[in-house]
């Protein structure tokens, strides 16, 4: 049920077999996963944990991104969807796999369809997604072109709690 940045670490291996470190100053790992068959990454020094099979409840009167919450180890914490920001749909009912990630003194969590695995990149293989697409400008910070020719959507969490989230305070219970 839990997956945390340790475990992450672990499974960022290079093709010699040495593990990558988080903190290498030219190297950013990032966390890449599904959302209606597209793909999508944060910085791993953003996430907390990955936890599976998350129950939500309801917020009465809560904003149109917030799916609900979910009682996790007795915090409550807001669910937020990621499908609905970026606008490629909705997340429905409980979800089969949560990325908790910590954004300022927020924690959040935000469902995926599915996580794929950890990417590298350095600095310099970062491009800039105004060169590229206006989807949602602020949502993306970078866009990624893996070697397998994959192309990842790097999303700007921070901008999107403080520009779509704003202040969605939870009392713990």
């Amino acid at each position: 049920m839990k997956d945390d940045k340790s475990d992450i670490e672990e499974r960022s291996i290079n093709e010699t077999g040495e593990k990558k470190s988080i903190d290498q100053a030219d190297e950013r790992l990032f966390t890449i996963f599904e959302l209606d068959e597209e793909d999508y990454g944060i910085p791993v020094d953003l996430m907390v944990e990955i936890v599976k099979d998350v129950s939500t409840f309801n917020i009465p009167g809560s904003p149109e991104h917030v799916v609900g919450a979910t009682d996790l180890r007795g915090d409550v914490i807001p669910v937020i969807d990621l499908k609905k920001i970026i606008g490629t749909g909705r997340t429905e009912g409980d979800v089969d796999e949560v990325l908790l990630v910590d954004v300022g003194d927020e924690r959040l969590a935000l469902p995926v369809d599915r996580l794929k695995d950890i990417a590298s990149s350095t600095e310099d293989e970062l491009i800039d997604p105004s060169c590229i697409t206006n989807l949602h400008d602020k949502m993306l910070k970078w866009i990624i072109k893996l070697e397998d020719d994959r192309t990842i959507r790097v999303l700007d969490i921070e901008e999107l709690v403080d520009e779509k989230i704003g202040e969605v305070e939870l009392e713990k219970k």
